[in-house]
């Protein structure tokens, strides 16, 4: 029986994709961790986010884009690990976390945010 105000420890996912507007080496894997900190540093005592992860998703078997998807269009997956109390309010923590993160670069401005589960 699940009490009232029991937290439970949540995982959120989500892929953030945009046009990759970074050059130069490695960009995929700096933007991914330069990320990662813009997550934390929004991030705050009351959220409870206890880890983050931010990875570039490995590409198609095939190499090439997924279907419906930009050729120039760059990917990253966000999981957020954080206490709440039920699922919907893990995963508005993390939307809410990810969409702060996208707006406050311009290497993200206008980046769509989709839900993984």
């Amino acid at each position: 029986m699940n009490q009232a105000g029991t937290r439970w420890i949540l995982l959120c996912g989500f892929r953030v994709h945009g046009p990759l507007r970074r050059r130069g080496e490695a960009p995929e894997q700096v933007l991914a961790e330069e990320f990662a900190a813009r997550l934390w540093q929004r991030s705050t005592e009351e959220d409870r986010v206890q880890h983050i992860r931010v990875r570039v998703p490995d590409p198609p078997p095939t190499g090439s884009p997924e279907p419906g998807t930009d050729p120039q269009e760059f990917r990253l997956d966000v999981g957020i690990l954080l206490m709440a109390e039920s699922d919907d309010k893990a995963r508005a923590v993390g939307a809410r976390l990810c969409s702060g993160a996208l707006a406050s670069s311009p290497d993200t401005v206008g980046w769509a945010l989709q839900p993984l589960f």
